[in-house]
């Protein structure tokens, strides 16, 4: 099958992080899914954000996302570097990327934080309030939290984070009942590199997705797409899906 794009962190090389106006960037490319990151408020409030404070995005302010109220965290603007161009950029709640993306059929890719079986309670709860379960795929660096993702919702799809040399991940797949792989992408090269190893094949070959992140170079994205990855996380969605059209049609997909 043709490989898919998810814009990271919305259409993220065009617009702030994270933000509304990303997201509707992604779909406005047209992308096939996004990728994004959640955290709780001191208030119980879901955040869409990165980082677990908000100094980067707020030109300095010293704060703590779980340490600080949903009303306080509105005030600020999370405009990075982007100046005044998109004017006040307002912290999403979570509730409002999905009330963006219902009656789409794009893919959102949840990176789960920081934060207690509450705060994964939650998040599920939103899901199935807005029916859009079989959207969502939830991801993480921290696999317990995919753990105990699947024990709070057994039917969700969950997908393992990871930056570092492990050998044979499509066993460890196995083992955790994964749906997908998310690694680095220079971790499929080293496979190839150092190992000899077909990375995307043994992975499909066990029955797992491969959704590298996060390819911005030309080069980069035409290569996995040509060795048949799942999904390309990237933060040039309109790039990586020029790419992947013409990749599928040389191979004929």
């Amino acid at each position: 099958m043709k490989t898919k794009i998810w814009a990271h962190r919305g259409a993220s090389a065009y617009a702030p992080e994270n933000s509304l106006q990303a997201f509707q960037m992604a779909i406005d490319m047209k992308a096939d899914g996004i990728e994004l990151d959640i955290y709780e408020t001191s208030d119980g409030k879901l955040v869409i954000h990165h980082d677990n404070d908000i100094k980067r995005m707020t030109g300095g302010v010293e704060a703590k996302i779980r340490e600080t109220d949903f009303k306080t965290l509105r005030s600020y603007n999370f405009n990075g570097s982007w100046g005044d161009q998109f004017g006040k950029v307002q912290i999403p709640e979570f509730k409002e990327v999905l009330d963006l993306f219902q009656g789409t059929d794009m893919k959102i890719n949840v990176e789960l934080k920081e934060g207690s079986i509450a705060y994964l309670q939650a998040i599920s709860q939103a899901v199935q309030a807005f029916q859009m379960e079989e959207q969502i795929i939830y991801s993480s660096f921290d696999h317990l939290k995919l753990h105990h993702m699947r024990k709070i919702n057994p039917n969700c799809e969950i997908a393992a984070l990871y930056a570092f040399n492990m050998m044979y991940p499509w066993a460890y797949g196995r083992m955790m009942n994964l749906t997908a792989l998310h690694p680095a992408y220079s971790m499929i090269y080293k496979m190839r590199d150092e190992l000899g190893i077909d990375y995307v094949k043994e992975a499909h070959t066990h029955g797992l997705q491969v959704n590298p992140w996060t390819a911005n170079k030309e080069g980069i994205i035409r290569y996995l797409a040509e060795i048949g990855v799942d999904h390309i996380i990237t933060d040039y969605p309109d790039v990586a899906l020029r790419i992947a059209n013409e990749v599928a049609e040389k191979q004929n997909i």
